[in-house]
């Protein structure tokens, strides 16, 4: 997956970087949604105290976001990018990543319908970590 920095991405980037003063590594737009994968330390910056930074980007911007917060760890960086879910465990062996879901439903928003939420988890994770070819959850 590929994401092209138009000028409208390119100004919402620097709106939330002059805001927040957090670095933000990459803006992937999705559907009503934009997930910006911001360096470590810097999803505290976004959220900002009891989520207020977050709802006034969020208002002023017109859309929900997702934060990511990147780290160099592959496990943990998919315990992030599947954030607010709940992960209780997760393994890999050959580029294959075993997400176990906390229960029936959490699974259920993981994969989502017709496994699109899971594939795209798995597109931003392979952004960084092209050596994983695939996510399951079980």
């Amino acid at each position: 997956m590929s994401v092209v920095l138009d000028n409208e991405l390119l100004q919402t980037i620097s709106i939330v970087e002059k805001i927040t003063y957090a670095r933000v590594d990459r803006c992937i737009p999705r559907d009503d949604k934009l997930i910006f994968v911001v360096g470590m330390g810097d999803a505290r910056k976004i959220v900002g105290p009891q989520g207020a930074t977050l709802k006034k980007l969020e208002q002023q911007l017109g859309k929900r976001l997702k934060i990511i917060e990147k780290v160099d760890d592959k496990l943990q960086f998919i315990r992030n990018a599947m954030l607010p879910l709940k992960v209780a465990d997760i393994s890999e062996e050959d580029g294959v990543v075993i997400v176990h879901g906390a229960d029936e439903k959490t699974r259920g928003l993981m994969i989502g319908a017709k496994a699109q939420n899971l594939r795209f988890t798995e597109k931003i994770v392979q952004m960084y970590f092209p050596d994983v070819r695939e996510i399951k959850v079980i």
